[in-house]
């Protein structure tokens, strides 16, 4: 009976982690291997950087499958993350490739495309890194 109890345990816990690999974020591992360009505001106070997503469970095929297989992070010049879409944001190159524009007004603003469209964000700098 004990073993029986074991068996279902480990199975139970083997499944969660199944089921969590299988929809586990695409956007959580990036860096300068999966790095395509970057974009700079002006004044240099903030960075963009495009991403492109690596196929590594179900989930990120269906993101490559769908076209949806760039994602993009805000650095200040600190090199600290302002801003990141969610975990399941994704877009098509010929989006990312359309242009991340940074306000003419408010240099703080930035214009990110969409699959849907373009966006907006205003952009707050982290404590300790003054623009």
């Amino acid at each position: 009976m004990k073993l029986m109890k074991n068996k279902l345990q480990t199975r139970i816990i083997v499944l969660v982690f199944v089921v969590i690999y299988l929809i586990f974020p695409t956007t959580v591992f990036y860096g300068e291997y999966n790095k395509l360009f970057e974009n700079v505001s002006p004044g240099n106070s903030f960075k963009v950087a495009v991403y492109k997503i690596g196929v590594y469970n179900i989930y990120s095929l269906y993101k490559y499958m769908n076209n949806e297989d760039y994602f993009f992070v805000v650095y200040d010049k600190c090199a600290n993350v302002v801003f990141k879409p969610s975990l399941w944001f994704g877009a098509s190159q010929s989006v990312v490739y359309g242009g991340f524009n940074f306000s003419k007004r408010n240099r703080n603003e930035l214009f990110f495309p969409t699959n849907e469209g373009v966006d907006s964000i205003e952009l707050v700098s982290t404590p300790g890194c003054s623009l």
